[in-house]
This record gives structure tokens, C-alpha cells and sequence, in this order.
């Protein structure tokens, strides 16, 4: 059941990152705010209806601790990377950089909870090192991956162009993945502290969401994000879906990490990857050139994580 919960998570999040860049066309801002809303308000509604039905397990403090920490790396830093890494990307180089995020999982599997780590698997990592290498080269050639949108973003003196655009966005990526490779490791601690993955839904997704108020009010941009986000009028119904086909992908790559190993949940999720791939290309068209040289990294990476897993 794992690894059925894990492909589905795949499928659901391959939806997800086509849907917030469609939705970046006419938006202000890259989707993450309104997203990760959605996910906090169905996530809490779920935990009261378990709740009262006296489905879920006490919670211990370290477990509380765990699944903030895990939101924080995977809802709040890795999901906001990399959405701003669509806007400069497109959904598949995107999803095909953070996809070495299983390098970060496995390492820290192997030295804390005592996952297998082998020699195939270092082939895996050089694999995936090696499409990321050769994905970053093919990805600054080009000319046109940004959305190109008939609003400006809330901050339009932070906007950067060319092919100084494409490096930050490869950044983005970069930096998702290793938020992304960090908090999956501790979503498994964390339900091995606290065996239920709903726990670590609610408390990850509304911590996620509370500190993007913060640093919305830091930055002076709540005023703004709440005007493009609740407008009645014009509601962002783009990322209001993609809110909710967040909400069914972790919670089916969090039920999948309690049923399995983590690893194998992240080289099942890794399949992402080709389903951005098929979906850009029907939903994005023109907007998302996919060379031949963007498949074959796209694949290797893929591969690796499999040598990461089977090793």
C-alpha cells in the first residue's frame, strides 16, 4: 500500500506544478501563500473529524517538534523554492533539479536511523550529480523559460532577467531539493516518535503557513498577498486548485512513508518527474520547451534514485 500511496502522491503533485504556473500568468506572486492555505484549513478539518472520533494517538512533545520541523523544511522553504523556481523554469527543470533530493534523505537515513546505504547506491548519486550537471548547462542556453504574466509581481524592483534568471532560479531548485531531502528525512522520524502521519500533516502545513505570515509581515507584503489571495471578486482559482492537489499529495506521500521506507516512497515519488514532463507538454505548450537533452537528464536523475533504492 506504500508504494501505491506514493505514486499517487506523484501524480498529485505532477498536477499541482503545471497548475501554479498557469495560475502565475495572471498572479502576483508565485501561488505559495494561497496553496499552502488550502492545505491548512482541509489538513485541519481532517484532524477534527479524527479527532473526534478518537482516531489519533496522544501526541509527545519530541513528535510535535519533529513534524514542525518537518513543515517548515518541506511545506514553508522547499515548496516556496520551488515554486519560485517554476516561475524562472518551468515545472519540469524544476521538478528534475529537486529531484536529487533523495541524495540528502538517504544520507541522513543511513546516519541517524540506520537505512542502507551501498556502493550501487553511491552510482545512483553520481548519476543524479551528473543530470543535475549537464540539466543546469542545457538550462542556461535558454531563452524564454519565466512566465511571462499581464500582472506585476508584488515586489517588481526584486526581478531579475536573462540568464541571470535562469541562475537563480537553478538556485531555487537546488535549494528546494535540499529543504525537500532534510524534511522527508524528518517527517520518518518523526513518525516513528508518533506513529500517525495526519499529526504531522496539521502541525507541518499550519506552521508552514504561520511563517509565511511572518515574513510577509516582515517584508511589509501581507497587505498585498491577502488583496490577491481573498479578492471575492477574482479569486485565484489556479492555486486554490493546486492547494488541493497539495493536500491529496502529502497526504498520501505521508501515509506512504508510515507504511514503507522512506526511500522507497522517494524513489516511487521521484515518477513526478515524468508526469510534469507529459502535463507540461499537453497543458503548457510552447511556454515549456522540452529538448531532448531535458528528458534524458530528467530520466537519468530518475534512474539514479531507483540504483539509490534497489542498492
Amino acid at each position: 500500500m506504500g508504494e501505491l500511496f506514493a505514486l499517487i502522491s506523484a501524480g498529485s503533485f505532477s498536477m499541482g506544478s503545471v497548475a501554479i504556473r498557469r495560475g502565475m500568468r495572471t498572479a502576483r506572486d508565485n501561488g505559495t501563500f494561497m496553496a499552502t492555505f488550502v492545505n491548512m484549513v482541509l489538513f485541519l478539518i481532517l484532524i477534527a473529524v479524527l479527532y473526534f472520533c478518537r482516531r489519533m494517538p496522544p501526541l509527545t512533545t519530541i513528535g510535535f517538534f519533529l513534524f514542525l520541523v518537518a513543515g517548515l523544511l518541506t511545506t514553508f522553504s522547499g515548496r516556496s523554492l520551488h515554486y519560485a523556481a517554476i516561475r524562472h523554469l518551468g515545472p519540469s527543470r524544476a521538478i528534475s533539479f529537486r529531484m536529487s533530493s533523495p541524495i540528502i534523505t538517504v544520507c541522513l537515513a543511513f546516519v541517524f536511523i540506520g537505512e542502507r546505504f551501498s556502493l550501487l547506491q553511491c552510482v545512483g548519486t553520481c548519476a543524479i550529480i551528473g543530470g543535475v550537471w549537464v540539466l543546469s548547462k542545457e538550462t542556461l542556453k535558454q531563452d524564454g523559460l519565466h512566465v511571462v504574466q499581464d500582472q506585476a509581481p508584488v515586489n517588481p524592483g526584486r526581478a531579475v532577467t536573462s540568464n541571470n534568471s535562469l541562475f537563480v532560479g537553478i538556485l531555487f531548485a537546488l535549494g528546494s531539493a535540499l529543504s525537500f531531502g532534510t524534511g522527508h528525512f524528518f517527517r520518518k522520524w518523526a513518525v516513528m516518535e508518533v506513529p500517525s502521519p495526519y499529526w504531522g500533516m496539521v502541525i507541518g502545513t499550519t506552521a508552514a503557513w504561520v511563517a509565511m505570515v511572518i515574513q510577509a509581515i516582515i517584508k511589509g507584503d501581507l497587505s498585498a498577498l491577502c488583496r490577491n489571495n481573498f479578492n471575492g471578486q477574482a479569486p485565484p482559482w489556479l492555486f486554490i486548485l493546486t492547494g488541493g492537489l497539495n493536500t491529496i499529495g502529502q497526504m498520501f506521500i505521508y501515509i506512504s512513508v508510515f507504511f514503507t521506507a522512506v526511500s522507497t516512497a522517494q524513489v516511487l515519488a521521484a515518477s513526478e518527474v515524468l508526469g510534469t514532463f507529459v502535463l507540461s507538454r499537453l497543458f503548457l505548450g510552447s511556454e515549456e520547451p522540452l529538448g531532448w537533452r531535458v528528458i534524458v537528464c530528467g530520466v537519468v536523475i530518475c534512474l539514479g534514485v531507483v540504483l539509490m533504492i534497489i542498492g
